[in-house]
């Protein structure tokens, strides 16, 4: 037998007082509330529940960063796809998975209607045939020419994300002089976060971080 909405909530919010997420989750699945479902499974650990009900509660981007979490890379492009990303999509499969092929139709359907997005649909896209077929050169010149870019694109959350994609792209080619000169631009432009993210690039790819700023540039001087 079905139990009524306004019990199962509030065996939920005990469950939650509690700290069983999971239990509180259910109830609120049962009672047709996938959205605060979500975010419990969440809290509880769960990131392919939580993937589903934020599906449920029609949030694919929302599904997608939990799956992601899950590894579950084909699953994760397929939401991004689904909510209309598909720029992120195809990154997703380029990266992570062999599915090439795929991620190439991806980048070529994807809107891109910044200069930040047509650079990055061109990474990702010459970033699949580096690794379908090692034609690494027109991504190599491509990384080159983003330091003289980064620093003008707009909205700012593109020079992260241009950053992001340009550093990621360069590890794959197994160039990491190129990650670093992308670094270097990017904490010239003063991207927020860049030295913390440089930082840990530079111990985790190359053992050392000497050279590499350990925090935020410091404003450019005012023009007189």
């Amino acid at each position: 037998m079905r139990r009524p909405p306004d019990l199962l909530v509030r065996a939920a919010h005990c469950y939650e007082q509690t700290g069983d997420h999971a239990q509180a989750a259910r109830c609120h699945e049962e009672a047709g509330h996938p959205l605060k479902a979500a975010e419990l499974w969440e809290h509880a650990g769960d990131p392919v529940r939580a993937a589903d009900c934020w599906l449920r509660a029609r949030r694919p981007s929302r599904a997608a960063e939990c799956l992601l979490s899950a590894r579950r890379y084909e699953a994760a492009a397929e939401c991004f796809e689904q909510g209309g990303d598909l720029l992120s999509a195809g990154w997703t499969l380029v990266t992570r998975t062999r599915s090439f092929a795929t991620a190439e139709q991806l980048f070529a359907a994807a809107p891109a209607r910044t200069a930040g997005e047509r650079l990055r649909r061109l990474l990702g896209r010459q970033l699949a045939a580096a690794r379908a077929y090692g034609e690494s050169g027109a991504l190599l010149g491509t990384l080159a020419g983003v330091p003289e870019r980064i620093g003008s694109l707009t909205p700012a959350r593109e020079r992260a994300e241009v950053e992001l994609w340009a550093v990621t792209a360069a590890d794959h080619i197994r160039r990491p002089d190129l990650g670093a000169l992308v670094f270097a631009a990017s904490y010239r432009a003063a991207v927020p976060g860049c030295a913390d993210r440089w930082q840990h690039w530079a111990a985790r790819v190359l053992g050392d971080t000497t050279g590499v700023p350990a925090g935020p540039a410091p404003p450019a001087p005012a023009q007189t």
